[in-house]
């Protein structure tokens, strides 16, 4: 009898923790209406989190595949334009941002929970990830669009930016639906219209007064400038850029830590001396030393060059 009731009990054991078969083959408990993956941890809410992880794995993986034969960066060189001046950390953010919301489209389709692991299969609808993405590309295309018509350098640069981000996003659409969602505007077109602003060969000086010896200052300003298809030159300017960065001490009460205010102003005169712009930017930053503070400043400072010096209206 104690033998029989031993049985008994492992034979409901073995049933009761069998492993379900989508555990090691989510594709074949998947229709070809969802991409599927599985997540394991020692929680549910773990293997939710896993599931989630491996299914944009698995997503970027076949986004891997398919830029080997797509890809926008194939068809950009620096002769075309200053691709690689487009902010990169930026452009890689917005994609994974991009994706991230696609992925939180997903659902829990089953779990099964053994004696020490919880497992989560999670399925995303592929027509419903792919809405997602025409959406976002529709409102691209619309600020894309809105660039171009407005056609100053720095609009252009930011419709060659936002084009970048539209084809990456394009490639992922096309890893769910099999065909690519169209554009309202080619990459010849926006690039001929900046090899236009660039053949005009409009010279601009740059004056600079800067905190930093590594002259990060300079670096940027010339590099937004360029970005823009001007020629940074001392001969025969039309326009002058003068560009300071000051700093002042701020009252701090923590020990061992510095606060410091750092006040970014650039002006255009043309090459008569009429003003044509001004631009000003303050950031508060602290940090263990004056150095450090500028330092954690510097982020902010060349992000406001590269989206806001087109507002010193020298185009």
């Amino acid at each position: 009898m104690e033998y029989l009731r031993l049985s008994l009990l492992l034979f409901f054991s073995s049933t009761i923790f069998a492993q379900p078969k989508w555990i090691n083959s989510p594709v074949d408990f998947c229709p070809t209406t969802e991409l599927c993956a599985v997540g394991e941890a020692t929680g549910a809410m773990g293997s939710e989190i896993a599931a989630r992880n491996s299914l944009a794995k698995i997503f970027e993986t076949r986004v891997s595949s398919e830029q080997t034969i797509t890809t926008i960066s194939s068809s950009l060189s620096d002769a075309d334009g200053p691709i690689n001046a487009l902010v990169e950390e930026e452009f890689t953010q917005k994609v994974r941002e991009f994706t991230d919301e696609v992925i939180q489209g997903a659902y829990i389709k089953e779990r099964f929970e053994s004696s020490d692991l919880h497992y989560s299969l999670v399925a995303l609808p592929i027509m419903k990830a792919s809405s997602i993405m025409e959406d976002k590309m529709r409102s691209m295309d619309e600020l894309i669009l809105s660039y171009i018509k407005d056609g100053r350098r720095n609009s252009l640069n930011k419709a060659l930016k936002l084009f970048r981000i539209r084809e990456n996003l394009n490639i992922r659409y096309k890893v769910l639906r099999n065909t690519s969602f169209n554009n309202v505007v080619s990459l010849d077109r926006i690039m001929s219209l900046k090899a236009k602003k660039r053949s005009l060969a409009v010279s601009v000086k740059v004056n600079i007064k800067e905190i930093s010896k590594a002259g990060d200052l300079k670096k940027s300003v010339i590099k937004s400038l360029i970005d823009n298809d001007y020629l940074v030159s001392n001969k025969s300017p039309k326009f002058i850029i003068n560009v300071s960065l000051e700093s002042e001490q701020q009252f701090m009460k923590v020990e061992g830590f510095v606060k410091y205010k750092h006040i970014l102003q650039a002006s255009s005169t043309d090459s008569l001396g009429n003003k044509v712009g001004a631009l000003k930017y303050e950031t508060i930053q602290t940090g263990r030393s004056k150095q450090q503070a500028y330092d954690n400043a510097l982020p902010g400072l060349t992000k406001f060059i590269h989206e806001k010096f087109d507002e010193l209206n020298i185009d």
